[in-house]
């Protein structure tokens, strides 16, 4: 390479001439250094490209609501959520609040009194609760419309006892299905700044705890205090957190996946050896990877998971507990099973009891006090259902654990049943 002499390309004073032995070392120079450049890059992006997107977390990145657990079914990997009800689906149900009804089916005003009492409430708050011009008569029913005094005047302990000596009494909708929160996720809640400060501290008020979680139930009369549409929506939409878990298949360089046939590929309309060549490519993976639990599911759970049902035309029936669970195979739903005395049935004729849940498919039932069958769910694996809690379109198909599921029916006896021909 050699400069140009005096006088030589004038204004050219940055040009720069090679001879042929002297450009090939440049070049050489130059492949040489982006070389490295290159290998320094794709040296820092290995650490977080290598292995799918969503990687096993190591035992340090675990905590109480995100870990594995392994067994029969594999190892799975699941994390605590909670889900929200769209906000879209609100608007219409607040337009117009309704004040809160009690209804106590075939018992009379003594009788009525009588439970509160034993419930907590003394005889003489019992006896001011029923005044004549808060109760009516409906042929052997007897119609309760609380005060907001009354609903307000109860504390914590109380409430606890009386909502949940009423609950499945079939009282009162939300008596019979409380906003629930175990744990401590009811802090996420009060934490939650979108709601108006006032309204936030009444549901503090409200909201009570039990010996397994927290419940709300006066939704009513919450809603009757908050003055305007755009208040009753925030408040509502924090209030609907569903608890429930996403929850995803490990599959590491040693799975066996031979085992994980044994215990998902036996489900109908679900055909493993779809699913076997995505669970051999993350097994190559050289950290291995994690699929979602949904691809394992039939189609009826698969395409609910996590969403809500829209809201129903008038008279249109809402899908429950019980058409969720025994259509849980069904390529299409068999709605025969919106019908009460058909899912008794089925559940007579095709299952039998068994003393724990072990098998993808079992199913979780709670009965009543008086052996009414109030809710069901199916069983995944570990602790894990598959859940629709509730008649209503307020709730969504989720996964959720079977601890907290129990909680949420604590009062309730729960019976594991088995399809016959499984």
């Amino acid at each position: 390479m050699k400069q140009p002499k005096n006088g030589e390309g004038r204004g050219s004073a940055n040009v720069f001439r090679f001879s042929l032995s002297g450009l090939m070392v440049f070049c050489l120079c130059l492949v040489a250094g982006v070389s490295f450049i290159t290998c320094k890059v794709a040296g820092s992006r290995r650490a977080w490209t290598a292995g799918p997107v969503m990687n096993i977390p190591e035992p340090d990145e675990q905590d109480k609501y995100t870990f594995t657990r392994q067994g029969p079914w594999g190892e799975l990997l699941t994390q605590d959520i909670s889900l929200q009800r769209p906000v879209e689906y609100l608007n219409q149900d607040l337009k117009t609040v309704q004040p809160p009804v009690w209804t106590f089916r075939g018992m009379n005003v003594a009788q009525i009194q009588a439970l509160f009492i034993a419930n907590g409430l003394p005889p003489q708050e019992a006896e001011k609760a029923l005044a004549p011009d808060c109760v009516s008569t409906q042929g052997t029913n007897t119609v309760f419309k609380p005060s907001d005094a009354f609903v307000l005047s109860l504390n914590s302990e109380t409430r606890d006892r009386l909502y949940s000596a009423m609950r499945g009494l079939d009282v009162n909708v939300y008596l019979d299905w409380p906003y629930f929160y175990p744990r401590d996720t009811v802090k996420l809640v009060l934490a939650d700044t979108r709601p108006h400060p006032d309204d936030l501290a009444l549901f503090k008020q409200l909201v009570y705890e039990g010996k397994d979680a927290w419940r709300f139930t006066d939704f009513e009369t919450l809603m009757g205090r908050i003055p305007t549409l755009e208040r009753r929506v925030m408040m509502t939409a924090s209030l609907a957190r569903q608890p429930a878990v996403m929850a995803r298949l490990c599959i590491r360089p040693n799975t066996d996946i031979d085992q994980v046939a044994t215990y998902w590929g036996h489900a109908p309309n679900v055909r493993f050896t779809d699913i076997r060549p995505m669970l051999e490519a993350l097994k190559r993976l050289p950290k291995g990877g994690t699929i979602s639990l949904a691809f394992l599911l039939p189609p009826f759970p698969r395409e609910r998971l996590y969403t809500y049902p829209l809201p129903p035309a008038p008279g249109e029936p809402v899908p429950d507990c019980h058409w969720s669970t025994l259509n849980f195979w069904n390529v299409k739903p068999d709605n025969r099973l919106l019908e009460a005395a058909e899912c008794g049935r089925r559940l007579d004729d095709d299952f039998y009891v068994i003393p724990q849940p072990g098998k993808f498919g079992d199913v979780v039932l709670f009965l009543d006090r008086q052996g009414q069958r109030r809710h069901s769910a199916v069983y995944l694996a570990d602790d894990l259902v598959f859940t629709k809690n509730g008649q209503s379109y307020v709730r969504p198909w989720m996964i959720m654990r079977l601890s907290d599921l129990h909680a949420l029916y604590r009062d309730f006896t729960i019976v594991y049943l088995r399809r016959k021909a499984a």
